[in-house]
Formats: structure tokens, sequence, C-alpha cells
């Protein structure tokens, strides 16, 4: 008997999108396992985005294999899948993320991207209390933001401008048509 379709889900973003909430809403909706991507971030990273510094490609590659790794592992253990929080604001980084898909062994990776107007994020996150990453942030990841291109097919939208209800319920359904279509 062969093993059921398994999906990682990486909720990618600018901060202030709401990753977190909407991944966990897909976590009991999809009944998967959940990955917070800040938790593995190293504390140098940590310490640098604390003091309002943008990470650069440097700085993320080793935790964007960290996090590719622990998707993979969480698989062994959780056969619906995993949702995994991470940024990924470049294509480069997308791509490193993909390395875990394996179709011949039926593990898929897809990719909600959670978007809104940068005036909007930086109100949430000026708001925001007890995150590692600051207001100030906002603005340097919009500048090193790589959207989404149409030869991306594994990558959904979801406009957090919503409400947070609209937004789970429209990121649910991206989510399970692109699970429906593998």
């Amino acid at each position: 008997m062969s093993r059921p379709k398994q999906h990682i889900i990486f909720l990618t973003g600018p901060t202030g999108t709401g990753k977190t909430t909407i991944a966990k809403y897909l976590t009991e909706s999809l009944h998967m396992t959940f990955i917070e991507g800040d938790d593995f971030h190293p504390k140098e990273n940590v310490e640098k985005m604390h003091r309002g510094e943008a990470l650069t490609d440097d700085d993320r590659w080793g935790w964007l294999d960290i996090l590719r790794d622990e998707a993979l592992k969480e698989l062994e253990r959780d056969l619906h899948g995993v949702v995994v929080t991470c940024s990924a604001l470049k294509r480069t980084y997308r791509d490193v993320l993909r390395g875990a898909s394996h179709p011949e062994k039926d593990i898929f990776v897809n990719f909600v991207t959670l978007h809104a107007p940068e005036d909007v994020l930086f109100e949430r996150v000026k708001n925001r209390h007890g995150h590692f990453a600051g207001a100030n942030l906002v603005h340097s990841q919009f500048q090193s933001l790589d959207p989404p291109q149409q030869d991306e097919p594994d990558v959904v939208g979801v406009d957090v401008s919503m409400s947070v209800e609209e937004v789970k319920k429209d990121a649910l359904g991206k989510v399970t048509g692109l699970i429906k279509r593998q």
C-alpha cells in the first residue's frame, strides 16, 4: 500500500502579514503539524532583527536549509502534512525551500504568500508587542521583496487587508485547491 500524498505548506510574506495566525488556522483545519519558522533563527539573526537591521542573504541561507530539513523530518511523524511560517521574500529563498519537494515520493511543497500594502503592515507591526521584528523592518522587507511570478505555479497569494476571518477562509480555499491539483 502506498503512502498518501504529503504536503508542506509555507506561509510566506513580510512581517505583519499574520503568517502565524493563518498558519495555525490552516494547521487545525487540515490536521497538519505547525512549525514556527522564527523559532529556528540563529541567535545572531534574532539579535540583528531586534536592532532593526535587515537580514542579508548570507544570514538566511542556513536558516532556510534548517526549515526545509525540519519540514521533511516532521513529515516522517505526521502523514497529513506540515505548515511552516517563513518570510521567503525572494524567489531564491523559495527555491531553497522547494528542495523539500519529492513528487516521486508523493511529497509536495506549496506556498501561500500573504500580502498587503506597506503602510498597512507598518501600522500593524508598530502596534504589535512582544515580537523581535519591529516596524522599521517592514520597509527593508518591501525593498527586498521579490513577489511570486506566474511561472511559480506552487504559489498562491492571499490579500491580508481583509478581516482575519476572510483571510482564513481565502487561504484555506486556495490551499485546498493546490492540494487537489497534485
